[in-house]
Protein backbone atom coordinates (compact mmCIF):
# COMPACT_ATOMS: atom_id res chain seq x y z
CA UNK A 1 0.00 0.00 0.00
CA UNK A 2 1.53 3.02 -0.73
CA UNK A 3 0.52 6.87 -1.85
CA UNK A 4 1.67 8.96 -4.93
CA UNK A 5 0.92 12.55 -5.07
CA UNK A 6 0.93 14.36 -8.42
CA UNK A 7 0.71 17.75 -9.66
CA UNK A 8 -1.25 18.02 -12.70
CA UNK A 9 -4.38 16.34 -14.01
CA UNK A 10 -3.48 14.80 -16.97
CA UNK A 11 -1.13 12.13 -14.41
CA UNK A 12 -4.13 10.98 -13.42
CA UNK A 13 -5.28 7.51 -14.34
CA UNK A 14 -8.77 6.43 -15.26
CA UNK A 15 -9.13 4.63 -12.29
CA UNK A 16 -9.72 8.26 -10.26
CA UNK A 17 -13.18 8.82 -11.90
CA UNK A 18 -14.08 5.50 -11.14
CA UNK A 19 -13.54 5.95 -7.39
CA UNK A 20 -15.01 9.81 -7.84
CA UNK A 21 -18.60 8.32 -8.71
CA UNK A 22 -21.33 10.84 -8.92
CA UNK A 23 -18.98 13.15 -7.72
CA UNK A 24 -18.58 15.17 -10.96
CA UNK A 25 -16.41 17.79 -9.23
CA UNK A 26 -14.23 15.51 -8.26
CA UNK A 27 -13.73 13.72 -11.75
CA UNK A 28 -10.84 14.51 -14.10
CA UNK A 29 -12.82 17.02 -17.03
CA UNK A 30 -13.94 19.09 -14.00
CA UNK A 31 -10.43 19.43 -11.73
CA UNK A 32 -8.46 20.38 -15.27
CA UNK A 33 -10.71 23.37 -16.24
CA UNK A 34 -10.03 24.34 -12.42
CA UNK A 35 -5.84 24.03 -12.83
CA UNK A 36 -6.40 26.37 -15.66
CA UNK A 37 -8.96 29.00 -14.41
CA UNK A 38 -8.52 28.67 -10.77
CA UNK A 39 -4.74 27.64 -10.18
CA UNK A 40 -4.25 27.38 -6.32
CA UNK A 41 -1.20 24.48 -5.56
CA UNK A 42 -4.02 22.07 -6.49
CA UNK A 43 -2.27 18.46 -5.67
CA UNK A 44 -3.97 14.73 -6.42
CA UNK A 45 -3.34 12.59 -3.99
CA UNK A 46 -3.75 8.37 -4.61
CA UNK A 47 -3.60 5.49 -2.07
CA UNK A 48 -2.49 2.40 -4.51
CA UNK A 49 -3.17 -1.34 -3.10
CA UNK A 50 -2.30 -3.80 -5.58
CA UNK A 51 -2.21 -1.60 -8.49
CA UNK A 52 -5.81 -0.58 -7.12
CA UNK A 53 -7.20 3.18 -5.97
CA UNK A 54 -8.46 2.87 -2.63
CA UNK A 55 -8.21 6.47 -1.52
CA UNK A 56 -8.07 9.79 -3.60
CA UNK A 57 -7.89 13.30 -2.40
CA UNK A 58 -7.54 16.93 -3.64
CA UNK A 59 -5.89 19.66 -1.83
CA UNK A 60 -4.88 23.30 -2.45
CA UNK A 61 -3.29 26.20 -1.03
CA UNK A 62 -5.61 29.36 0.01
CA UNK A 63 -4.95 32.32 2.72
CA UNK A 64 -7.94 32.01 4.41
CA UNK A 65 -9.74 33.60 7.76
CA UNK A 66 -9.93 30.83 9.86
CA UNK A 67 -12.69 32.16 11.86
CA UNK A 68 -14.81 32.24 8.91
CA UNK A 69 -17.89 31.66 11.11
CA UNK A 70 -17.23 32.96 14.06
CA UNK A 71 -17.08 37.08 15.24
CA UNK A 72 -13.60 36.64 15.21
CA UNK A 73 -10.75 36.90 12.20
CA UNK A 74 -7.53 35.40 11.33
CA UNK A 75 -5.87 35.05 8.11
CA UNK A 76 -3.13 32.07 7.55
CA UNK A 77 -1.97 30.02 5.06
CA UNK A 78 -4.27 26.77 5.34
CA UNK A 79 -4.01 23.24 3.09
CA UNK A 80 -7.82 22.25 2.56
CA UNK A 81 -8.73 19.01 1.10
CA UNK A 82 -11.86 20.39 -1.05
CA UNK A 83 -12.74 20.77 -4.35
CA UNK A 84 -10.76 24.42 -5.46
CA UNK A 85 -14.30 26.17 -5.68
CA UNK A 86 -16.89 26.82 -4.22
CA UNK A 87 -19.10 23.45 -4.59
CA UNK A 88 -20.87 21.49 -1.77
CA UNK A 89 -19.15 18.23 -2.79
CA UNK A 90 -16.28 16.88 -0.85
CA UNK A 91 -13.15 16.58 -2.31
CA UNK A 92 -12.25 13.22 -1.72
CA UNK A 93 -13.47 9.69 -2.53
CA UNK A 94 -12.37 6.15 -0.16
CA UNK A 95 -13.82 3.09 -0.20
CA UNK A 96 -15.00 1.65 3.19
CA UNK A 97 -12.31 0.70 5.87
CA UNK A 98 -9.71 3.23 4.44
CA UNK A 99 -10.72 6.37 6.31
CA UNK A 100 -7.95 6.64 8.97
CA UNK A 101 -5.29 6.07 6.30
CA UNK A 102 -6.80 9.35 4.26
CA UNK A 103 -6.59 11.38 6.90
CA UNK A 104 -3.77 10.17 8.68
CA UNK A 105 -1.94 10.68 5.56
CA UNK A 106 -3.36 14.19 5.06
CA UNK A 107 -2.31 15.05 8.57
CA UNK A 108 1.08 14.70 7.73
CA UNK A 109 1.34 17.48 6.05
CA UNK A 110 2.90 20.97 7.10
CA UNK A 111 1.05 24.08 8.53
CA UNK A 112 -2.89 24.36 9.12
CA UNK A 113 -4.96 21.87 7.79
CA UNK A 114 -8.51 21.72 6.80
CA UNK A 115 -11.44 19.36 5.21
CA UNK A 116 -14.39 20.79 3.82
CA UNK A 117 -17.78 19.32 3.12
CA UNK A 118 -17.63 16.29 4.39
CA UNK A 119 -20.56 14.13 3.64
CA UNK A 120 -18.80 10.86 5.93
CA UNK A 121 -17.91 10.68 9.53
CA UNK A 122 -13.75 10.57 9.47
CA UNK A 123 -11.86 9.17 12.79
CA UNK A 124 -11.59 12.76 14.10
CA UNK A 125 -12.98 15.42 16.47
CA UNK A 126 -15.18 16.79 13.38
CA UNK A 127 -17.33 20.54 13.40
CA UNK A 128 -19.80 21.88 11.15
CA UNK A 129 -19.33 23.79 7.88
CA UNK A 130 -22.34 25.23 6.15
CA UNK A 131 -25.31 22.37 5.63
CA UNK A 132 -26.45 21.72 2.03
CA UNK A 133 -29.77 22.42 0.88
CA UNK A 134 -31.53 19.73 -1.09
CA UNK A 135 -35.12 19.15 -2.51
CA UNK A 136 -36.71 16.19 -3.64
CA UNK A 137 -38.93 17.13 -6.87
CA UNK A 138 -41.97 15.17 -6.27
CA UNK A 139 -44.34 16.77 -8.38
CA UNK A 140 -45.46 16.30 -12.43
CA UNK A 141 -46.08 20.58 -12.84
CA UNK A 142 -44.67 23.42 -10.87
CA UNK A 143 -48.56 24.59 -10.27
CA UNK A 144 -48.87 21.26 -8.15
CA UNK A 145 -45.40 22.35 -6.56
CA UNK A 146 -47.58 25.29 -5.56
CA UNK A 147 -50.26 23.70 -4.46
CA UNK A 148 -48.55 21.37 -2.54
CA UNK A 149 -46.99 24.43 -0.12
CA UNK A 150 -48.79 25.93 3.08
CA UNK A 151 -50.73 28.90 2.14
CA UNK A 152 -48.31 31.63 3.98
CA UNK A 153 -45.48 30.07 1.55
CA UNK A 154 -47.44 29.73 -1.04
CA UNK A 155 -48.22 33.13 -0.75
CA UNK A 156 -44.70 34.77 -0.82
CA UNK A 157 -43.77 32.92 -3.61
CA UNK A 158 -46.89 34.68 -5.22
CA UNK A 159 -45.84 37.81 -4.21
CA UNK A 160 -42.26 37.57 -5.81
CA UNK A 161 -43.50 36.11 -8.74
CA UNK A 162 -45.77 38.94 -9.75
CA UNK A 163 -42.67 41.76 -9.71
CA UNK A 164 -41.33 38.86 -11.93
CA UNK A 165 -44.09 39.20 -14.79
CA UNK A 166 -42.44 41.52 -16.90
CA UNK A 167 -39.11 39.62 -16.24
CA UNK A 168 -37.34 38.20 -19.90
CA UNK A 169 -35.85 34.69 -18.90
CA UNK A 170 -33.63 33.07 -21.49
CA UNK A 171 -31.77 29.51 -20.89
CA UNK A 172 -28.37 29.70 -22.34
CA UNK A 173 -24.97 27.71 -22.89
CA UNK A 174 -21.99 28.31 -21.17
CA UNK A 175 -20.23 29.54 -24.07
CA UNK A 176 -23.15 32.67 -24.48
CA UNK A 177 -21.95 34.08 -20.47
CA UNK A 178 -21.49 37.68 -20.81
CA UNK A 179 -18.74 40.18 -18.95
CA UNK A 180 -21.87 42.20 -17.92
CA UNK A 181 -23.59 39.15 -15.82
CA UNK A 182 -19.63 38.61 -14.74
CA UNK A 183 -19.50 41.88 -12.94
CA UNK A 184 -23.37 40.53 -11.31
CA UNK A 185 -21.35 37.49 -9.67
CA UNK A 186 -18.30 39.47 -8.64
CA UNK A 187 -21.07 41.78 -6.75
CA UNK A 188 -22.36 38.96 -5.17
CA UNK A 189 -19.02 37.50 -4.25
CA UNK A 190 -18.31 41.04 -2.17
CA UNK A 191 -21.52 40.56 -0.28
CA UNK A 192 -20.48 36.90 0.78
CA UNK A 193 -19.31 36.42 4.07
CA UNK A 194 -18.24 32.77 3.26
CA UNK A 195 -16.41 33.38 0.61
CA UNK A 196 -13.36 31.00 -0.21
CA UNK A 197 -12.24 32.08 -3.86
CA UNK A 198 -13.61 34.51 -6.70
CA UNK A 199 -13.96 32.82 -10.00
CA UNK A 200 -12.80 34.51 -12.91
CA UNK A 201 -14.70 35.03 -15.76
CA UNK A 202 -13.77 31.97 -17.98
CA UNK A 203 -14.66 29.61 -15.23
CA UNK A 204 -18.18 30.38 -16.67
CA UNK A 205 -18.09 30.76 -19.63
CA UNK A 206 -15.84 27.33 -20.23
CA UNK A 207 -17.23 25.10 -17.74
CA UNK A 208 -16.64 21.64 -19.57
CA UNK A 209 -19.78 19.99 -17.77
CA UNK A 210 -23.94 20.23 -18.78
CA UNK A 211 -24.67 23.34 -17.81
CA UNK A 212 -27.17 26.21 -18.32
CA UNK A 213 -27.33 29.55 -17.36
CA UNK A 214 -30.84 31.06 -16.53
CA UNK A 215 -30.20 34.82 -16.85
CA UNK A 216 -32.83 37.52 -16.26
CA UNK A 217 -33.21 40.97 -17.93
CA UNK A 218 -35.72 43.48 -17.84
CA UNK A 219 -35.68 45.66 -20.64
CA UNK A 220 -32.31 46.39 -21.51
CA UNK A 221 -31.48 45.96 -17.64
CA UNK A 222 -29.67 42.78 -16.52
CA UNK A 223 -30.76 41.79 -13.54
CA UNK A 224 -29.17 38.24 -12.48
CA UNK A 225 -28.23 34.83 -13.41
CA UNK A 226 -28.16 31.58 -11.99
CA UNK A 227 -25.90 28.85 -13.44
CA UNK A 228 -27.00 25.13 -13.02
CA UNK A 229 -25.57 21.86 -13.55
CA UNK A 230 -26.77 18.47 -14.52
CA UNK A 231 -25.59 15.29 -12.80
CA UNK A 232 -27.71 12.63 -13.74
CA UNK A 233 -31.09 12.70 -12.03
CA UNK A 234 -29.73 15.62 -9.66
CA UNK A 235 -29.62 19.36 -10.71
CA UNK A 236 -27.16 21.03 -9.47
CA UNK A 237 -27.42 24.90 -8.45
CA UNK A 238 -23.70 26.41 -8.78
CA UNK A 239 -23.59 30.11 -8.76
CA UNK A 240 -25.56 33.00 -8.91
CA UNK A 241 -24.84 37.00 -9.49
CA UNK A 242 -27.54 39.78 -9.64
CA UNK A 243 -27.73 43.45 -8.86
CA UNK A 244 -28.40 44.42 -5.16
CA UNK A 245 -29.75 47.16 -5.88
CA UNK A 246 -32.56 45.48 -8.00
CA UNK A 247 -33.13 42.34 -5.64
CA UNK A 248 -36.12 44.08 -3.38
CA UNK A 249 -37.93 45.49 -6.83
CA UNK A 250 -38.24 41.79 -8.63
CA UNK A 251 -37.33 39.81 -5.90
CA UNK A 252 -34.43 38.51 -8.29
CA UNK A 253 -32.86 36.05 -5.87
CA UNK A 254 -36.28 34.50 -5.02
CA UNK A 255 -37.40 34.44 -8.18
CA UNK A 256 -34.14 33.01 -9.51
CA UNK A 257 -34.26 30.21 -6.94
CA UNK A 258 -38.33 29.10 -8.69
CA UNK A 259 -36.59 29.27 -11.90
CA UNK A 260 -34.42 26.41 -11.15
CA UNK A 261 -37.17 24.55 -9.08
CA UNK A 262 -39.74 25.18 -12.56
CA UNK A 263 -36.58 23.82 -14.53
CA UNK A 264 -35.95 20.50 -12.55
CA UNK A 265 -39.27 19.35 -12.41
CA UNK A 266 -40.32 20.29 -16.29
CA UNK A 267 -36.55 18.21 -17.02
CA UNK A 268 -37.49 15.74 -14.22
CA UNK A 269 -35.18 15.99 -12.42
CA UNK A 270 -35.31 14.15 -9.02
CA UNK A 271 -33.68 16.07 -6.90
CA UNK A 272 -31.59 19.66 -6.74
CA UNK A 273 -28.96 20.51 -5.08
CA UNK A 274 -29.31 23.89 -3.87
CA UNK A 275 -26.47 24.72 -2.15
CA UNK A 276 -25.03 25.96 0.99
CA UNK A 277 -25.86 29.50 1.29
CA UNK A 278 -29.24 31.31 2.70
CA UNK A 279 -30.53 28.01 3.67
CA UNK A 280 -33.62 30.05 5.34
CA UNK A 281 -34.82 30.96 2.20
CA UNK A 282 -34.22 27.71 0.29
CA UNK A 283 -36.10 25.61 3.51
CA UNK A 284 -38.81 28.17 3.26
CA UNK A 285 -39.37 26.36 -0.19
CA UNK A 286 -39.17 22.91 0.89
CA UNK A 287 -35.89 22.16 0.56
CA UNK A 288 -33.83 20.27 3.54
CA UNK A 289 -30.80 20.67 5.36
CA UNK A 290 -28.07 18.34 5.07
CA UNK A 291 -25.26 18.94 7.08
CA UNK A 292 -21.24 18.66 6.20
CA UNK A 293 -18.48 18.67 8.21
CA UNK A 294 -14.96 20.21 8.64
CA UNK A 295 -11.56 18.83 10.47
CA UNK A 296 -8.98 20.60 11.47
CA UNK A 297 -5.19 19.99 12.80
CA UNK A 298 -1.78 21.32 12.44
CA UNK A 299 1.63 20.15 12.23
CA UNK A 300 2.37 22.10 15.59
CA UNK A 301 1.48 19.18 18.28
CA UNK A 302 0.95 22.30 20.41
CA UNK A 303 -2.01 24.22 17.62
CA UNK A 304 -3.47 21.06 17.09
CA UNK A 305 -4.72 20.15 20.23
CA UNK A 306 -5.93 23.91 20.86
CA UNK A 307 -7.98 24.17 17.51
CA UNK A 308 -9.12 20.52 18.09
CA UNK A 309 -10.33 21.69 21.66
CA UNK A 310 -11.86 24.87 20.42
CA UNK A 311 -13.29 23.79 17.22
CA UNK A 312 -16.64 25.58 17.81
CA UNK A 313 -14.61 28.66 17.58
CA UNK A 314 -14.19 27.70 13.51
CA UNK A 315 -17.67 25.92 13.27
CA UNK A 316 -20.89 27.07 11.67
CA UNK A 317 -23.29 27.28 14.11
CA UNK A 318 -26.27 26.06 12.61
CA UNK A 319 -29.76 27.70 13.73
CA UNK A 320 -32.52 26.27 14.72
CA UNK A 321 -35.12 26.31 12.39
CA UNK A 322 -39.21 25.05 12.90
CA UNK A 323 -40.47 25.77 8.86
CA UNK A 324 -43.61 23.45 7.82
CA UNK A 325 -44.05 24.61 4.19
CA UNK A 326 -45.06 21.39 2.68
CA UNK A 327 -49.14 20.63 3.35
CA UNK A 328 -49.80 17.66 5.65
CA UNK A 329 -51.20 14.79 4.10
CA UNK A 330 -51.10 14.93 0.72
CA UNK A 331 -52.01 12.31 -1.50
CA UNK A 332 -49.78 9.93 -3.72
CA UNK A 333 -51.55 11.20 -6.90
CA UNK A 334 -49.64 14.61 -6.92
CA UNK A 335 -46.02 13.01 -6.44
CA UNK A 336 -44.35 11.46 -9.32
CA UNK A 337 -43.41 7.85 -7.96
Amino acid sequence: MKWLTVNCVEELPKQWDQLAGENIFLKRCFLKHLETVNPCHQTYNMLLEADELKAVYVDYRLKLDIFTYSFLALKIPVTIMGIPCSVSKQGFSICSGFEETLLANFQEKKGAKLILNSALDLPAKRGNTLPTCKMEIRWPSFGQYLESLRSPYRYRIKKAQNKWQAVKVDFIRPQEFDKDYYQLYEEVHSNSQAKLEKLNFEFFQQLPLASTIIKATHKEQKLGFAQIVENGTELIFLFIGFNHHLNSTFDIYLNLLLEIIGFAIDNRFRTIDLGQTAEETKLKLGSELFSKSMYISHSNLLLDKLANQYINLFSYQVPIYDFRVLKMGETDENFIS
